[in-house]
């Protein structure tokens, strides 16, 4: 044989090759599984955590990281993460974390205002403070993005449209007149303090503490037309001066009566001595009233008629105690005290007649009542029959029920009287009011 034909008869071998796989082993599937799930538990972290925010104030006054918390219109928007010392040791550095959907609100013109740090009867939302602590309200403004502001204290106040400067300078203490305080006229806001100040003259040694105003024009509703140059100081200030030779005075007042927070305010001053405004400082000045609300208290007082007064209190004192030693009012009290015991023994004699006398009425109204309802009870009957009885009714029989109905009303209006009056029983119906 040939070697093909005995190569033809072998069966024919299977060859295998060992190829190596990119997949390092289904044991490697638990750890790479972790890291996919730290790495997306991660990448939600970032992209839900909020906006860092640095904000430094004068006195952390009670803010404690994960509790003071950031409001915007009332609703929360961040929380405090860390209050720390500034590095002048003079400030406090407080870092906020803010949502990230008021990134675009987070800009220059944007404030931080701490509510809350000192709690008055003038602002009642500031109460609140003494329990829950303060509260960083953001007020956004205008400006570019930023992380770092510089924060304030007080209540949110209401942006000036218009913001023009004026002094006034002020005799007496302004006690704790803070920047921001509002400034008033009649009621109405009309504009803000911006700063308190102290200044002394080393010649006359006169004292005065000069507070700077921030006023504006379009809250004074001006009968004039808004300048097309937006230059509203000439019209302010002759508006001013003509207020000025009216009277008008700047002093300092409290919202509230002693307990509320001092502001500012303007108003006409009836026999004001004689005054203008002057141009000639850096800032147009507004005279001050002589005397502030505290400083004329005494004053007030003085002028009260307290000689009268202790003098009326002192006859009223005396004749009541004349009155309460009077023998003629012992008398009278004596003679009320017989009355009502005579009156008391009349009551007890009399009781045991008028309880028959009660029953005996109720009796006769029920036994009324229960006959008128007998009465509606026939005639009802009566007319049932006649109304399924071939032959009509006659008249007479109609006019007998129609009696019939008309007593049984009868009787049932006496039962009401009776139950009403039940004294008619004894001394008779009275006489009708037409009578």
């Amino acid at each position: 044989m040939s070697d093909d034909t005995h190569l033809a008869r072998e069966p024919r071998r299977t060859m295998s090759i060992a190829r190596r796989s990119w997949w390092p082993g289904w044991i490697w599937a638990v750890p790479i599984a972790a890291v996919g799930i730290v790495l997306w538990l991660l990448l939600r972290s970032i992209s839900s955590r909020g906006i860092d925010v640095k904000v430094t104030y004068n006195d952390a006054a009670g803010m404690q990281a994960g509790d003071t918390r950031v409001m915007y219109h009332g609703v929360e928007v961040g929380r405090v993460t860390s209050v720390a010392l500034a590095s002048d040791d003079w400030h406090v550095v407080v870092n906020l974390n803010i949502d990230r959907q008021l990134a675009p609100k987070i800009t220059t013109g944007t404030r931080f205002v701490l509510e809350g740090v000192h709690p008055s009867f003038s602002d009642v939302s500031s109460l609140r403070a003494l329990i829950a602590g303060p509260t960083i309200v953001m007020v956004p403004g205008p400006g570019k993005p930023a992380l770092q502001f510089i924060g304030t204290e007080g209540g949110p106040r209401e942006t000036l449209a218009v913001s023009l400067p004026y002094a006034v300078s002020f005799d007496g203490a302004v006690g704790e007149l803070k920047p921001h305080a509002p400034v008033t006229l009649r009621g109405f806001t009309v504009g803000e303090v911006t700063s308190i100040g102290l200044s002394v003259d080393p010649h006359s040694g006169r004292i005065s503490t000069p507070v700077l105003l921030a006023l504006d024009p379009t809250r004074f509703h001006l009968a004039a037309p808004a300048p097309p140059d937006g230059d509203w100081k000439p019209l302010m200030d002759e508006a001013l001066a003509n207020l000025i030779g009216h009277g008008l005075r700047a002093s300092l007042t409290r919202a509230l009566p002693l307990v509320g927070g001092e502001q500012v305010d303007l108003a006409i001053i009836a026999d004001a001595p004689q005054a203008r405004l002057e141009t000639s400082g850096q800032y147009a000045q507004i005279p001050a009233a002589q005397g502030g609300e505290l400083e004329r208290l005494p004053a007030e007082i003085g002028s009260l008629p307290l000689t009268q007064i202790a003098d009326n209190l002192r006859t009223i004192t005396d004749q009541v105690r004349s009155l309460t030693s009077s023998p003629q009012l012992h008398d009278s009290l004596a003679h009320l005290d017989a009355t009502l015991a005579a009156l008391e023994q009349i009551s007890r004699q009399a009781e045991p007649q008028v309880a028959p006398t009660l029953r005996e009425v109720r009796t006769t109204v029920a036994s009324l009542r229960a006959a008128a309802q007998q009465m509606d009870a026939t005639a009802q009957s009566a007319r049932l029959a006649m109304g399924t009885s071939p032959a009509a009714p006659s008249g007479n029989v109609q006019h007998a029920l129609d009696e019939l109905a008309g007593a049984a009303r009868a009787v049932r209006s006496l039962a009401n009287y009776l139950d009403e009056h039940p004294e008619a029983l004894v001394r008779g119906r009275g006489p009708k009011a037409h009578e």
